[in-house]
């Protein structure tokens, strides 16, 4: 396990958009994604960025785009560019997309446990928790997570933290598994279930699984 003490590190910045949106718009709005991350990926300080759908139409979050840049000044500049803008102003207004910036707080990588091999699955647990109070919620977290390290079928766990107080999801974790069963079996057992019940009942939690539909 890696903690992180909250400074921008050579990982850059995170951006992390969580789309709230119906199910049969969600093929557009990859459409609309592609679109304006393709006018901008090739401008300075862009990283990478990977956007996940999610496997299960009951699942509060139908979309999560997960970017890194050098810095946000970076994303500022490449988005004033007259393309993006004009792509922009066609946003739908039939998703809500809570977005905003953050640094790793903890990341686990797997010893062993996964077998690294094919796309695997994604799982996104978006926190709502005060700002003032991530730092006695993160001991919770990394309790948990550290068991879930050694279940099978576990590749690694990243947890991300907002940079200013006022973002939605102020922390997110985004964690990788060989397959669904491979997790459900974890977050089945007995050890994990126990250690759910001592959670704070200040912090929600709204867990997905995703698959990775397009990435630059």
């Amino acid at each position: 396990m890696r903690f992180h003490d909250g400074a921008v590190t050579d990982n850059g910045i995170t951006l992390i958009d969580a789309w709230e949106l119906p199910e049969d718009r969600i093929d557009e709005s990859i459409a609309r994604w592609r679109e304006r991350v393709g006018l901008i990926h090739a401008a300075p300080g862009f990283r990478d960025a990977r956007l996940h759908r999610r496997l299960f139409p009951e699942s509060r979050l139908g979309l999560v785009n997960v970017a890194h840049w050098d810095s946000i000044e970076a994303r500022d500049e490449a988005l004033a560019d007259p393309g993006f803008t004009a792509s922009a102003a066609t946003a739908a207004s039939y998703a809500t997309v809570n977005g905003g910036w953050y640094e790793v707080a903890a990341e686990f990588l797997a010893v062993g446990n996964g077998s690294g091999e094919g796309p695997g699955i994604t799982i996104v647990n978006a926190f709502e928790v005060p700002a003032e109070r991530i730092d006695e919620f993160l001991p919770h977290w990394l309790g948990r997570a550290e068991l879930m390290t050694k279940a099978p079928g576990f590749r690694d766990n990243r947890l991300h933290r907002a940079v200013v107080p006022d973002t939605r999801f102020q922390l997110v974790s985004i964690a990788h598994w060989d397959s669904p069963d491979a997790w459900r079996t974890a977050d089945n057992d007995p050890r994990f279930q126990q250690s759910l019940s001592t959670s704070p009942d200040f912090a929600i939690a709204d867990p997905a699984l995703f698959r990775l539909v397009v990435e630059f």
